[in-house]
């Protein structure tokens, strides 16, 4: 990672016209007519040069008596919106996995529309919603499986699948198993 001091103002100048990310956290850069500072990847409208001066870190623009950008949110460590809705998907997936999921009720809660949500979740997750369901159904139920009072069947049923063909083949593409043949190579 470079060091602020080491790049040009130029080069400063040129990652805030482009909002270049990976600019983010070695510098940051202050509106004098505004009195915002922001990152360099804020997507706010771009300055006029003059009126711009560039920190080393957010001591020196808040000793100069500027306020964080509430849109790009400057001095927050992380503040990635997107991968917090994510995030949020998850952990409501994962605490009602063995129920039916409906995207459509996830993404009224979240305050999202269903198609943003599906986007969003396959480009941070690299799964679809409902792969990403299946990984979590058939995760729990290789522990269940590791039980041995429960039925196959009543295992397929506690982990939300709703029909015992739908969890051998999802189970063996996850796993390379069969639930019977897992279960017995655990038993040898």
């Amino acid at each position: 990672m470079k060091e602020s001091s080491s790049i040009s103002d130029d080069e400063k100048w040129q990652a805030v016209v482009s909002c270049d990310r990976r600019y983010d956290g070695i510098f940051f850069y202050g509106v004098r007519t505004t009195g915002i500072f922001c990152k360099p990847s804020c997507k706010s409208k771009t300055p006029v040069r003059d009126n711009v001066v560039f920190f080393d870190h957010i001591a020196g623009a808040v000793e100069s008596e500027f306020r964080a950008c509430k849109r790009c949110c400057p001095d927050k460590v992380v503040f990635e919106p997107e991968l917090e809705l994510v995030k949020k998907t998850k952990d409501i997936i994962d605490a009602d996995y063995n129920h039916q999921i409906d995207v459509s009720y996830i993404s009224k809660q979240l305050g999202v529309s269903k198609n943003h949500l599906i986007r969003l979740f396959k480009r941070y997750s690299g799964l679809t919603l409902t792969q990403y369901i299946t990984k979590v159904r058939v995760g729990n139920a290789l522990e269940l499986l590791k039980q041995e009072d429960l039925s196959i069947l009543e295992i397929a049923y506690t982990v939300g699948f709703k029909s015992l063909s739908n969890f051998y083949k999802c189970f063996k593409e996850q796993t390379g198993y069969t639930p019977n043949e897992y279960r017995k190579s655990r038993d040898d």
